[in-house]
């Protein structure tokens, strides 16, 4: 029987997995990644990942492979009955360094995240693995496994993360509940080859007689999504008569080639708990959501990159086993929070009659002769953006209202003359850094201040019309925002102070006194514990 040992162990290798997977290798702890498939999914799944992801993608070092296979920037049309567009969802803005809406193929860019781990010798992958069972003890986890050929395996690992779909198992060992509900409405999903449509947006058709979604994807591929009727049966619907009706009468597609058809109901469920002491769930396994936010993967990406980094912080004894404990407070009321709004959607996508229709469209129709009202929805500012309250953040000064937020990702310039985004330059770990006129001087005195663990070489980004201190520290390492992203939200004429974590997001800041600064992580750090 093969004997596995390993630090943290991750339990499916859907795209949540994978990114946990590459994250821990990222940073040089031993992982082993069980999978029960022999490879990683061929069909396609799901289709839109967001800016966040991307950034999380970027922080993996494999952004630039990820977006060889992302069809970048796309909105969302909203029609009526009669196919007049009542709503337009175009988002401009790039608060974290890419497009807020793409499109991409699941099986794509789980093979990019799986060629991704062969970059780390730390990193092993055991695909057509089942997990039997799995034992939590007072200093690790043991899994016991079944490989397809029927021969018997054992990982032994400090940590698991149990990344494993909607059927978890891992789900059951945390003895979680998982509530919410399951949808009556079944959709047909057809995925094509290719496509006649011009539209590049995604076209929502909220007649009641029939709603359906249809959406664009990279290298020229096309899905659709069409509401059933009750009395219409499943295996008649997914005919090659039935399809071809279909496209036939909602686009110019009919004679397309069909990748996979499939009639899913969907589900808006969140475990009331996420996780024990030693086992920690990810992905599906925590939440699922209705597709129509477009959200349900990238919740779990999000999820990946925010336990990744505190178990290799634990993992390294850099930081308390109590860090752990901030996961669920972090992660569980954003999740929940784009389920509602995924169900919402649905409310505008899927209207119940022709007058609740009609309400929801006129609706739109006069609150876009607002601006600020069709800005709203336009730029998809109802999505609700993460804020930590709780976890491993400290409340900055109120006018700031930045930590617990990620960090914005302004395009800057460096010494040299370099133009990139601002994570280019951050790595993997933890960073200080101070913005405003006076950046340098505040990292001048706040390096100073021991703060409790590695804070990394201090970054200060200067207003784009501000040129650098000729007398500054030589080891602080000074760049110039490009395009005004944080100028525009930081307070006029003060420098704010911040440290931010290896997901972007921002455990602290403030105006003050670094020396103060500096006594508030430490604190932060104290409250997780002894490190080991």
């Amino acid at each position: 029987m093969a004997d596995y040992q390993c630090d943290v162990a991750v339990l499916g290798a859907g795209p949540t997995g994978l990114t946990v997977a590459n994250l821990l290798g990222q940073a040089g702890i031993r992982v082993i990644l069980i999978e029960r498939n022999a490879s990683t999914v061929g069909e396609p799944r799901a289709v839109s990942i967001d800016d966040e992801s991307l950034r999380t993608m970027q922080a993996a070092g494999l952004v630039d492979d990820v977006l060889k296979d992302v069809a970048q920037d796309y909105g969302s049309y909203y029609y009526s009955a009669r196919g007049t567009r009542f709503l337009a969802v175009a988002p401009s803005s790039r608060d974290y360094g890419f497009p807020k809406r793409n499109a991409f193929s699941q099986p794509i860019i789980e093979a990019t995240l799986c060629r991704g781990l062969g970059r780390f010798a730390n990193v092993e992958t055991l695909f057509g693995h089942e997990c039997e069972a799995i034992d939590e003890q007072a200093d690790g986890v043991v899994l016991n496994l079944k490989a397809g050929d029927g021969r018997a395996a054992t990982v032994r690992a400090a940590y698991l993360v149990g990344s494993d779909g909607a059927r978890s198992m891992a789900r059951k060992h945390v003895g979680a509940t998982f509530d919410g509900s399951t949808y009556k409405q079944r959709w047909l999903i057809v995925d094509l080859a290719s496509t006649r449509e011009r539209l590049r947006q995604t076209r929502i058709m909220c007649d009641p007689a029939r709603p359906f979604i249809t959406l664009p994807g990279p290298r020229g591929i096309r899905r659709y999504e069409f509401l059933l009727h009750d009395h219409e049966n499943d295996g008649s619907m997914t005919s090659d008569e039935a399809i071809h009706r279909l496209l036939s009468a909602y686009g110019p597609d009919a004679d397309q080639p069909v990748v996979r058809r499939q009639i899913y109901t969907f589900h808006a469920r969140i475990a009331d708990r996420w996780n024990t002491d030693r086992v920690y769930l990810a992905g599906d396994a925590a939440h699922l959501s209705p597709p129509f936010a477009g959200q349900g993967m990238n919740s779990g990406v999000r999820d990946a990159h925010n336990i990744a980094w505190k178990l290799a912080s634990v993992v390294k004894g850099e930081i308390g086993a109590g860090l752990l404990k901030s996961y669920q407070a972090e992660r569980r009321p954003h999740a929940s929070a784009l389920i509602q709004l995924a169900v919402r959607s649905g409310g505008v996508m899927v209207p119940s009659s022709r007058l609740h229709a009609w309400l929801v469209q006129t609706a739109f129709r006069v609150s876009s002769l607002i601006p600020s009202v069709q800005s709203y929805f336009a730029q998809m500012k109802y999505k609700p953006k993460p804020h930590y309250t709780k976890g491993f953040i400290r409340t900055d000064d109120e006018e700031l209202n930045i930590a617990g937020r990620m960090a914005l990702q302004p395009m800057v310039e460096t010494a040299g003359g370099q133009r990139v985004l601002l994570d280019d330059l951050l790595g993997p770990g933890f960073r200080l850094i101070a913005f405003g006129d006076d950046a340098q001087r505040v990292l001048d005195e706040a390096r100073s201040q021991w703060m409790g663990f590695d804070v990394g070489r201090p970054l200060a980004i200067l207003p784009s019309t501000t040129l650098p201190e000729r007398e500054a520290a030589a080891d602080i390492e000074v760049v110039r925002e490009l395009d005004g992203l944080m100028g525009r939200i930081m307070p006029q004429g003060r420098t704010v102070l911040m440290l931010v974590r290896p997901d972007r997001y921002v455990a602290a800041a403030t105006t003050g006194s670094p020396t103060a600064f500096a006594d508030r992580v430490k604190a932060m750090l104290a409250a997780c514990g002894e490190r080991s």
